[in-house]
């Protein structure tokens, strides 16, 4: 129920900031003030204090996410939201090469069909984008950057999330993520000049993505395996684009329904073989470990003091 929850809250994302009818880099701005304020709210109701040292820590991880959610929102105003979550949805294909890098994950290589046959869906709900609609370049290309830049926070905070709690982290990772906002909210200006209109969906974003999805996302992770949640997520972009259809009337032409499926179907094979291959390394490991174990229990008993 969390996991479908937090699918949910998330495709709506993309579909209230387009409702908003507010500039994109103020939306992402005080978006950003508003969760820095709640889950430095929830830590210091803890019993604890925001720390400078974390705050340290989480720096390069708090730029790539400010400037994701500002690059997200500015292709989501600039572009369908159909092409937005399409190419948001890339993730994976940039993540687990990383992850194979620096941090010595298997990549499977069969998988790379599947993300040809991806990148190929991707390319179908691009160019077929009917003329008359949202989509553009420049929606498309802010859109990639923020692809590159959650990647780049994905990386920054796979250790960094196993050593601080996630209102800790968060606590220490959005101040940073909100002055990386800034310059950008500077130069739209007019930064207090947001409507009422406006600042209901402000809110609404803030709390729904930056604190309800955040935090079921946690309690998922704590039951269910993140390669089943990274499967699920798959659904974001065919919900985030049925919203825009039925809220925002936005159009969608056969090719692009094409295009999606084909999206959809490769990484959903993607992830598949690769959180496989992942559950074998581990098996193996864990059978490793077994009959290392094995060989000390009996190098002990044959040992006259027991000691091997």
């Amino acid at each position: 129920m969390a996991v479908a929850v937090t699918i949910t809250v998330f495709s709506f994302a993309s579909t209230l900031v387009k409702r908003a009818n507010t500039p994109a880099e103020l939306i992402a701005f005080w978006r950003m003030v508003v969760t820095t304020l709640v889950w430095n709210a929830i830590v210091l109701i803890s019993g604890r204090r925001p720390s400078w040292r974390n705050i340290r820590r989480a720096s390069l991880a708090g730029v790539f996410f400010g400037l994701d959610i500002a690059c997200f929102y500015l292709g989501a105003t600039h572009n369908s939201i159909a092409n937005a979550e399409i190419i948001g949805a890339m993730t994976p294909f940039i993540v687990v090469p990383i992850g194979a890098r620096l941090f010595g994950e298997r990549l499977n290589t069969r998988a790379l069909f599947f993300a040809l046959f991806a990148f190929g869906g991707v390319a179908m709900v691009l160019f077929s984008a009917p003329r008359s609609g949202d989509a553009s370049v420049l929606g498309s290309a802010f859109g990639v950057i923020a692809l590159v830049c959650w990647a780049g926070y994905i990386t920054c905070t796979r250790r960094l999330r196993g050593e601080m709690d996630v209102a800790g982290f968060m606590a220490a990772m959005t101040p940073t993520a909100t002055l990386a906002v800034l310059p950008l909210a500077l130069a739209r200006g007019h930064m207090f000049s947001v409507s009422v209109h406006g600042w209901k969906y402000i809110l609404l974003v803030s709390i729904m993505t930056g604190v309800v999805a955040h935090g079921l996302m946690v309690l998922a992770q704590a039951s269910i395996p993140i390669g089943t949640i990274g499967v699920a997520q798959i659904a974001q972009p065919a919900l985030a684009a049925l919203w825009s259809f039925l809220i925002l009337d936005e159009v969608l032409v056969g090719w692009q329904v094409i295009g999606m499926g084909l999206v959809l179907v490769g990484l959903l094979g993607f992830v598949l073989l690769n959180q496989r291959g992942r559950m074998r390394n581990l098996a193996s490991e864990a059978a490793l470990d077994a009959s290392l174990e094995l060989d000390r229990q009996q190098l002990r008993s044959a040992s006259p003091d027991g000691a091997a």
